[in-house]
């Protein structure tokens, strides 16, 4: 098995008035495909934030291979203090570079001189994604990534996907998706986590 990209040993989160996550440890190696599975509120895009450093844990510690590129498609990002979709893509220290955004926008057919105030779920969700493809990502971490989106678009994000040397984590609610292009199953369950090496096609049978 080759050593991890990323991992987090003893993973320990406090929310409200007790332990959402106590003792996990994760690691995502090079090229996997997991789908993270559990019920609402077990705190599935909380973990995404915590393996992407956007929260700081209670208890735990990180590790990353230098160099390695974690990029989070959040289920609702943010489009405040930007004009247009393209203002979003290109916004921030860790924007990636106007030519690989421009390509991924013009395979996924989004017109980003949109004005993002008025722009629809859709036209949203697929600049976000426009931008986290075009982020040369090691691995992502995808939340609902196919919210909002129709069916051409599924395809081409699952044939982009099917195609990507990176690794990367899913939450959606999306079971063809996940069932298609997962290949290991994380089950966030009362604060555990526990791991199976079957995508999750097969997680009903486990």
């Amino acid at each position: 098995m080759a050593a991890p990209l990323l991992s987090y040993e003893g993973l320990g989160l406090v929310q409200g008035s007790g332990w959402l996550f106590k003792g996990l440890d994760i690691h995502i190696g090079p090229r996997e495909r997991l789908a993270l599975i559990g019920r609402n509120g077990a705190g599935k895009s909380t973990l995404l934030r915590l393996l992407a450093n956007r929260v700081d844990s209670d208890e735990g510690k990180r590790t990353i291979v230098p160099g390695t590129r974690v990029i989070m498609l959040e289920q609702e990002p943010s489009f405040a203090g930007c004009a247009t979709l393209e203002d979003y893509c290109l916004s921030g220290d860790d924007a990636p570079q106007p030519h690989e955004v421009a390509a991924i926008a013009d395979q996924m057919g989004i017109d980003l001189s949109r004005d993002a105030a008025t722009a629809s779920g859709g036209e949203k969700r697929r600049a976000a994604l426009t931008r986290a493809l075009a982020s040369e990502p090691d691995i992502l971490l995808l939340d609902e990534p196919t919210n909002h989106l129709d069916l051409a678009a599924i395809d081409w994000l699952e044939g982009w996907l099917g195609r990507f040397n990176g690794a990367f984590v899913a939450i959606s609610h999306d079971r063809t998706f996940l069932t298609r292009l997962t290949r290991e199953t994380l089950w966030l369950d009362r604060g555990k986590v526990r791991r199976k090496e079957i995508g999750f096609g097969g997680f009903e049978a486990w």
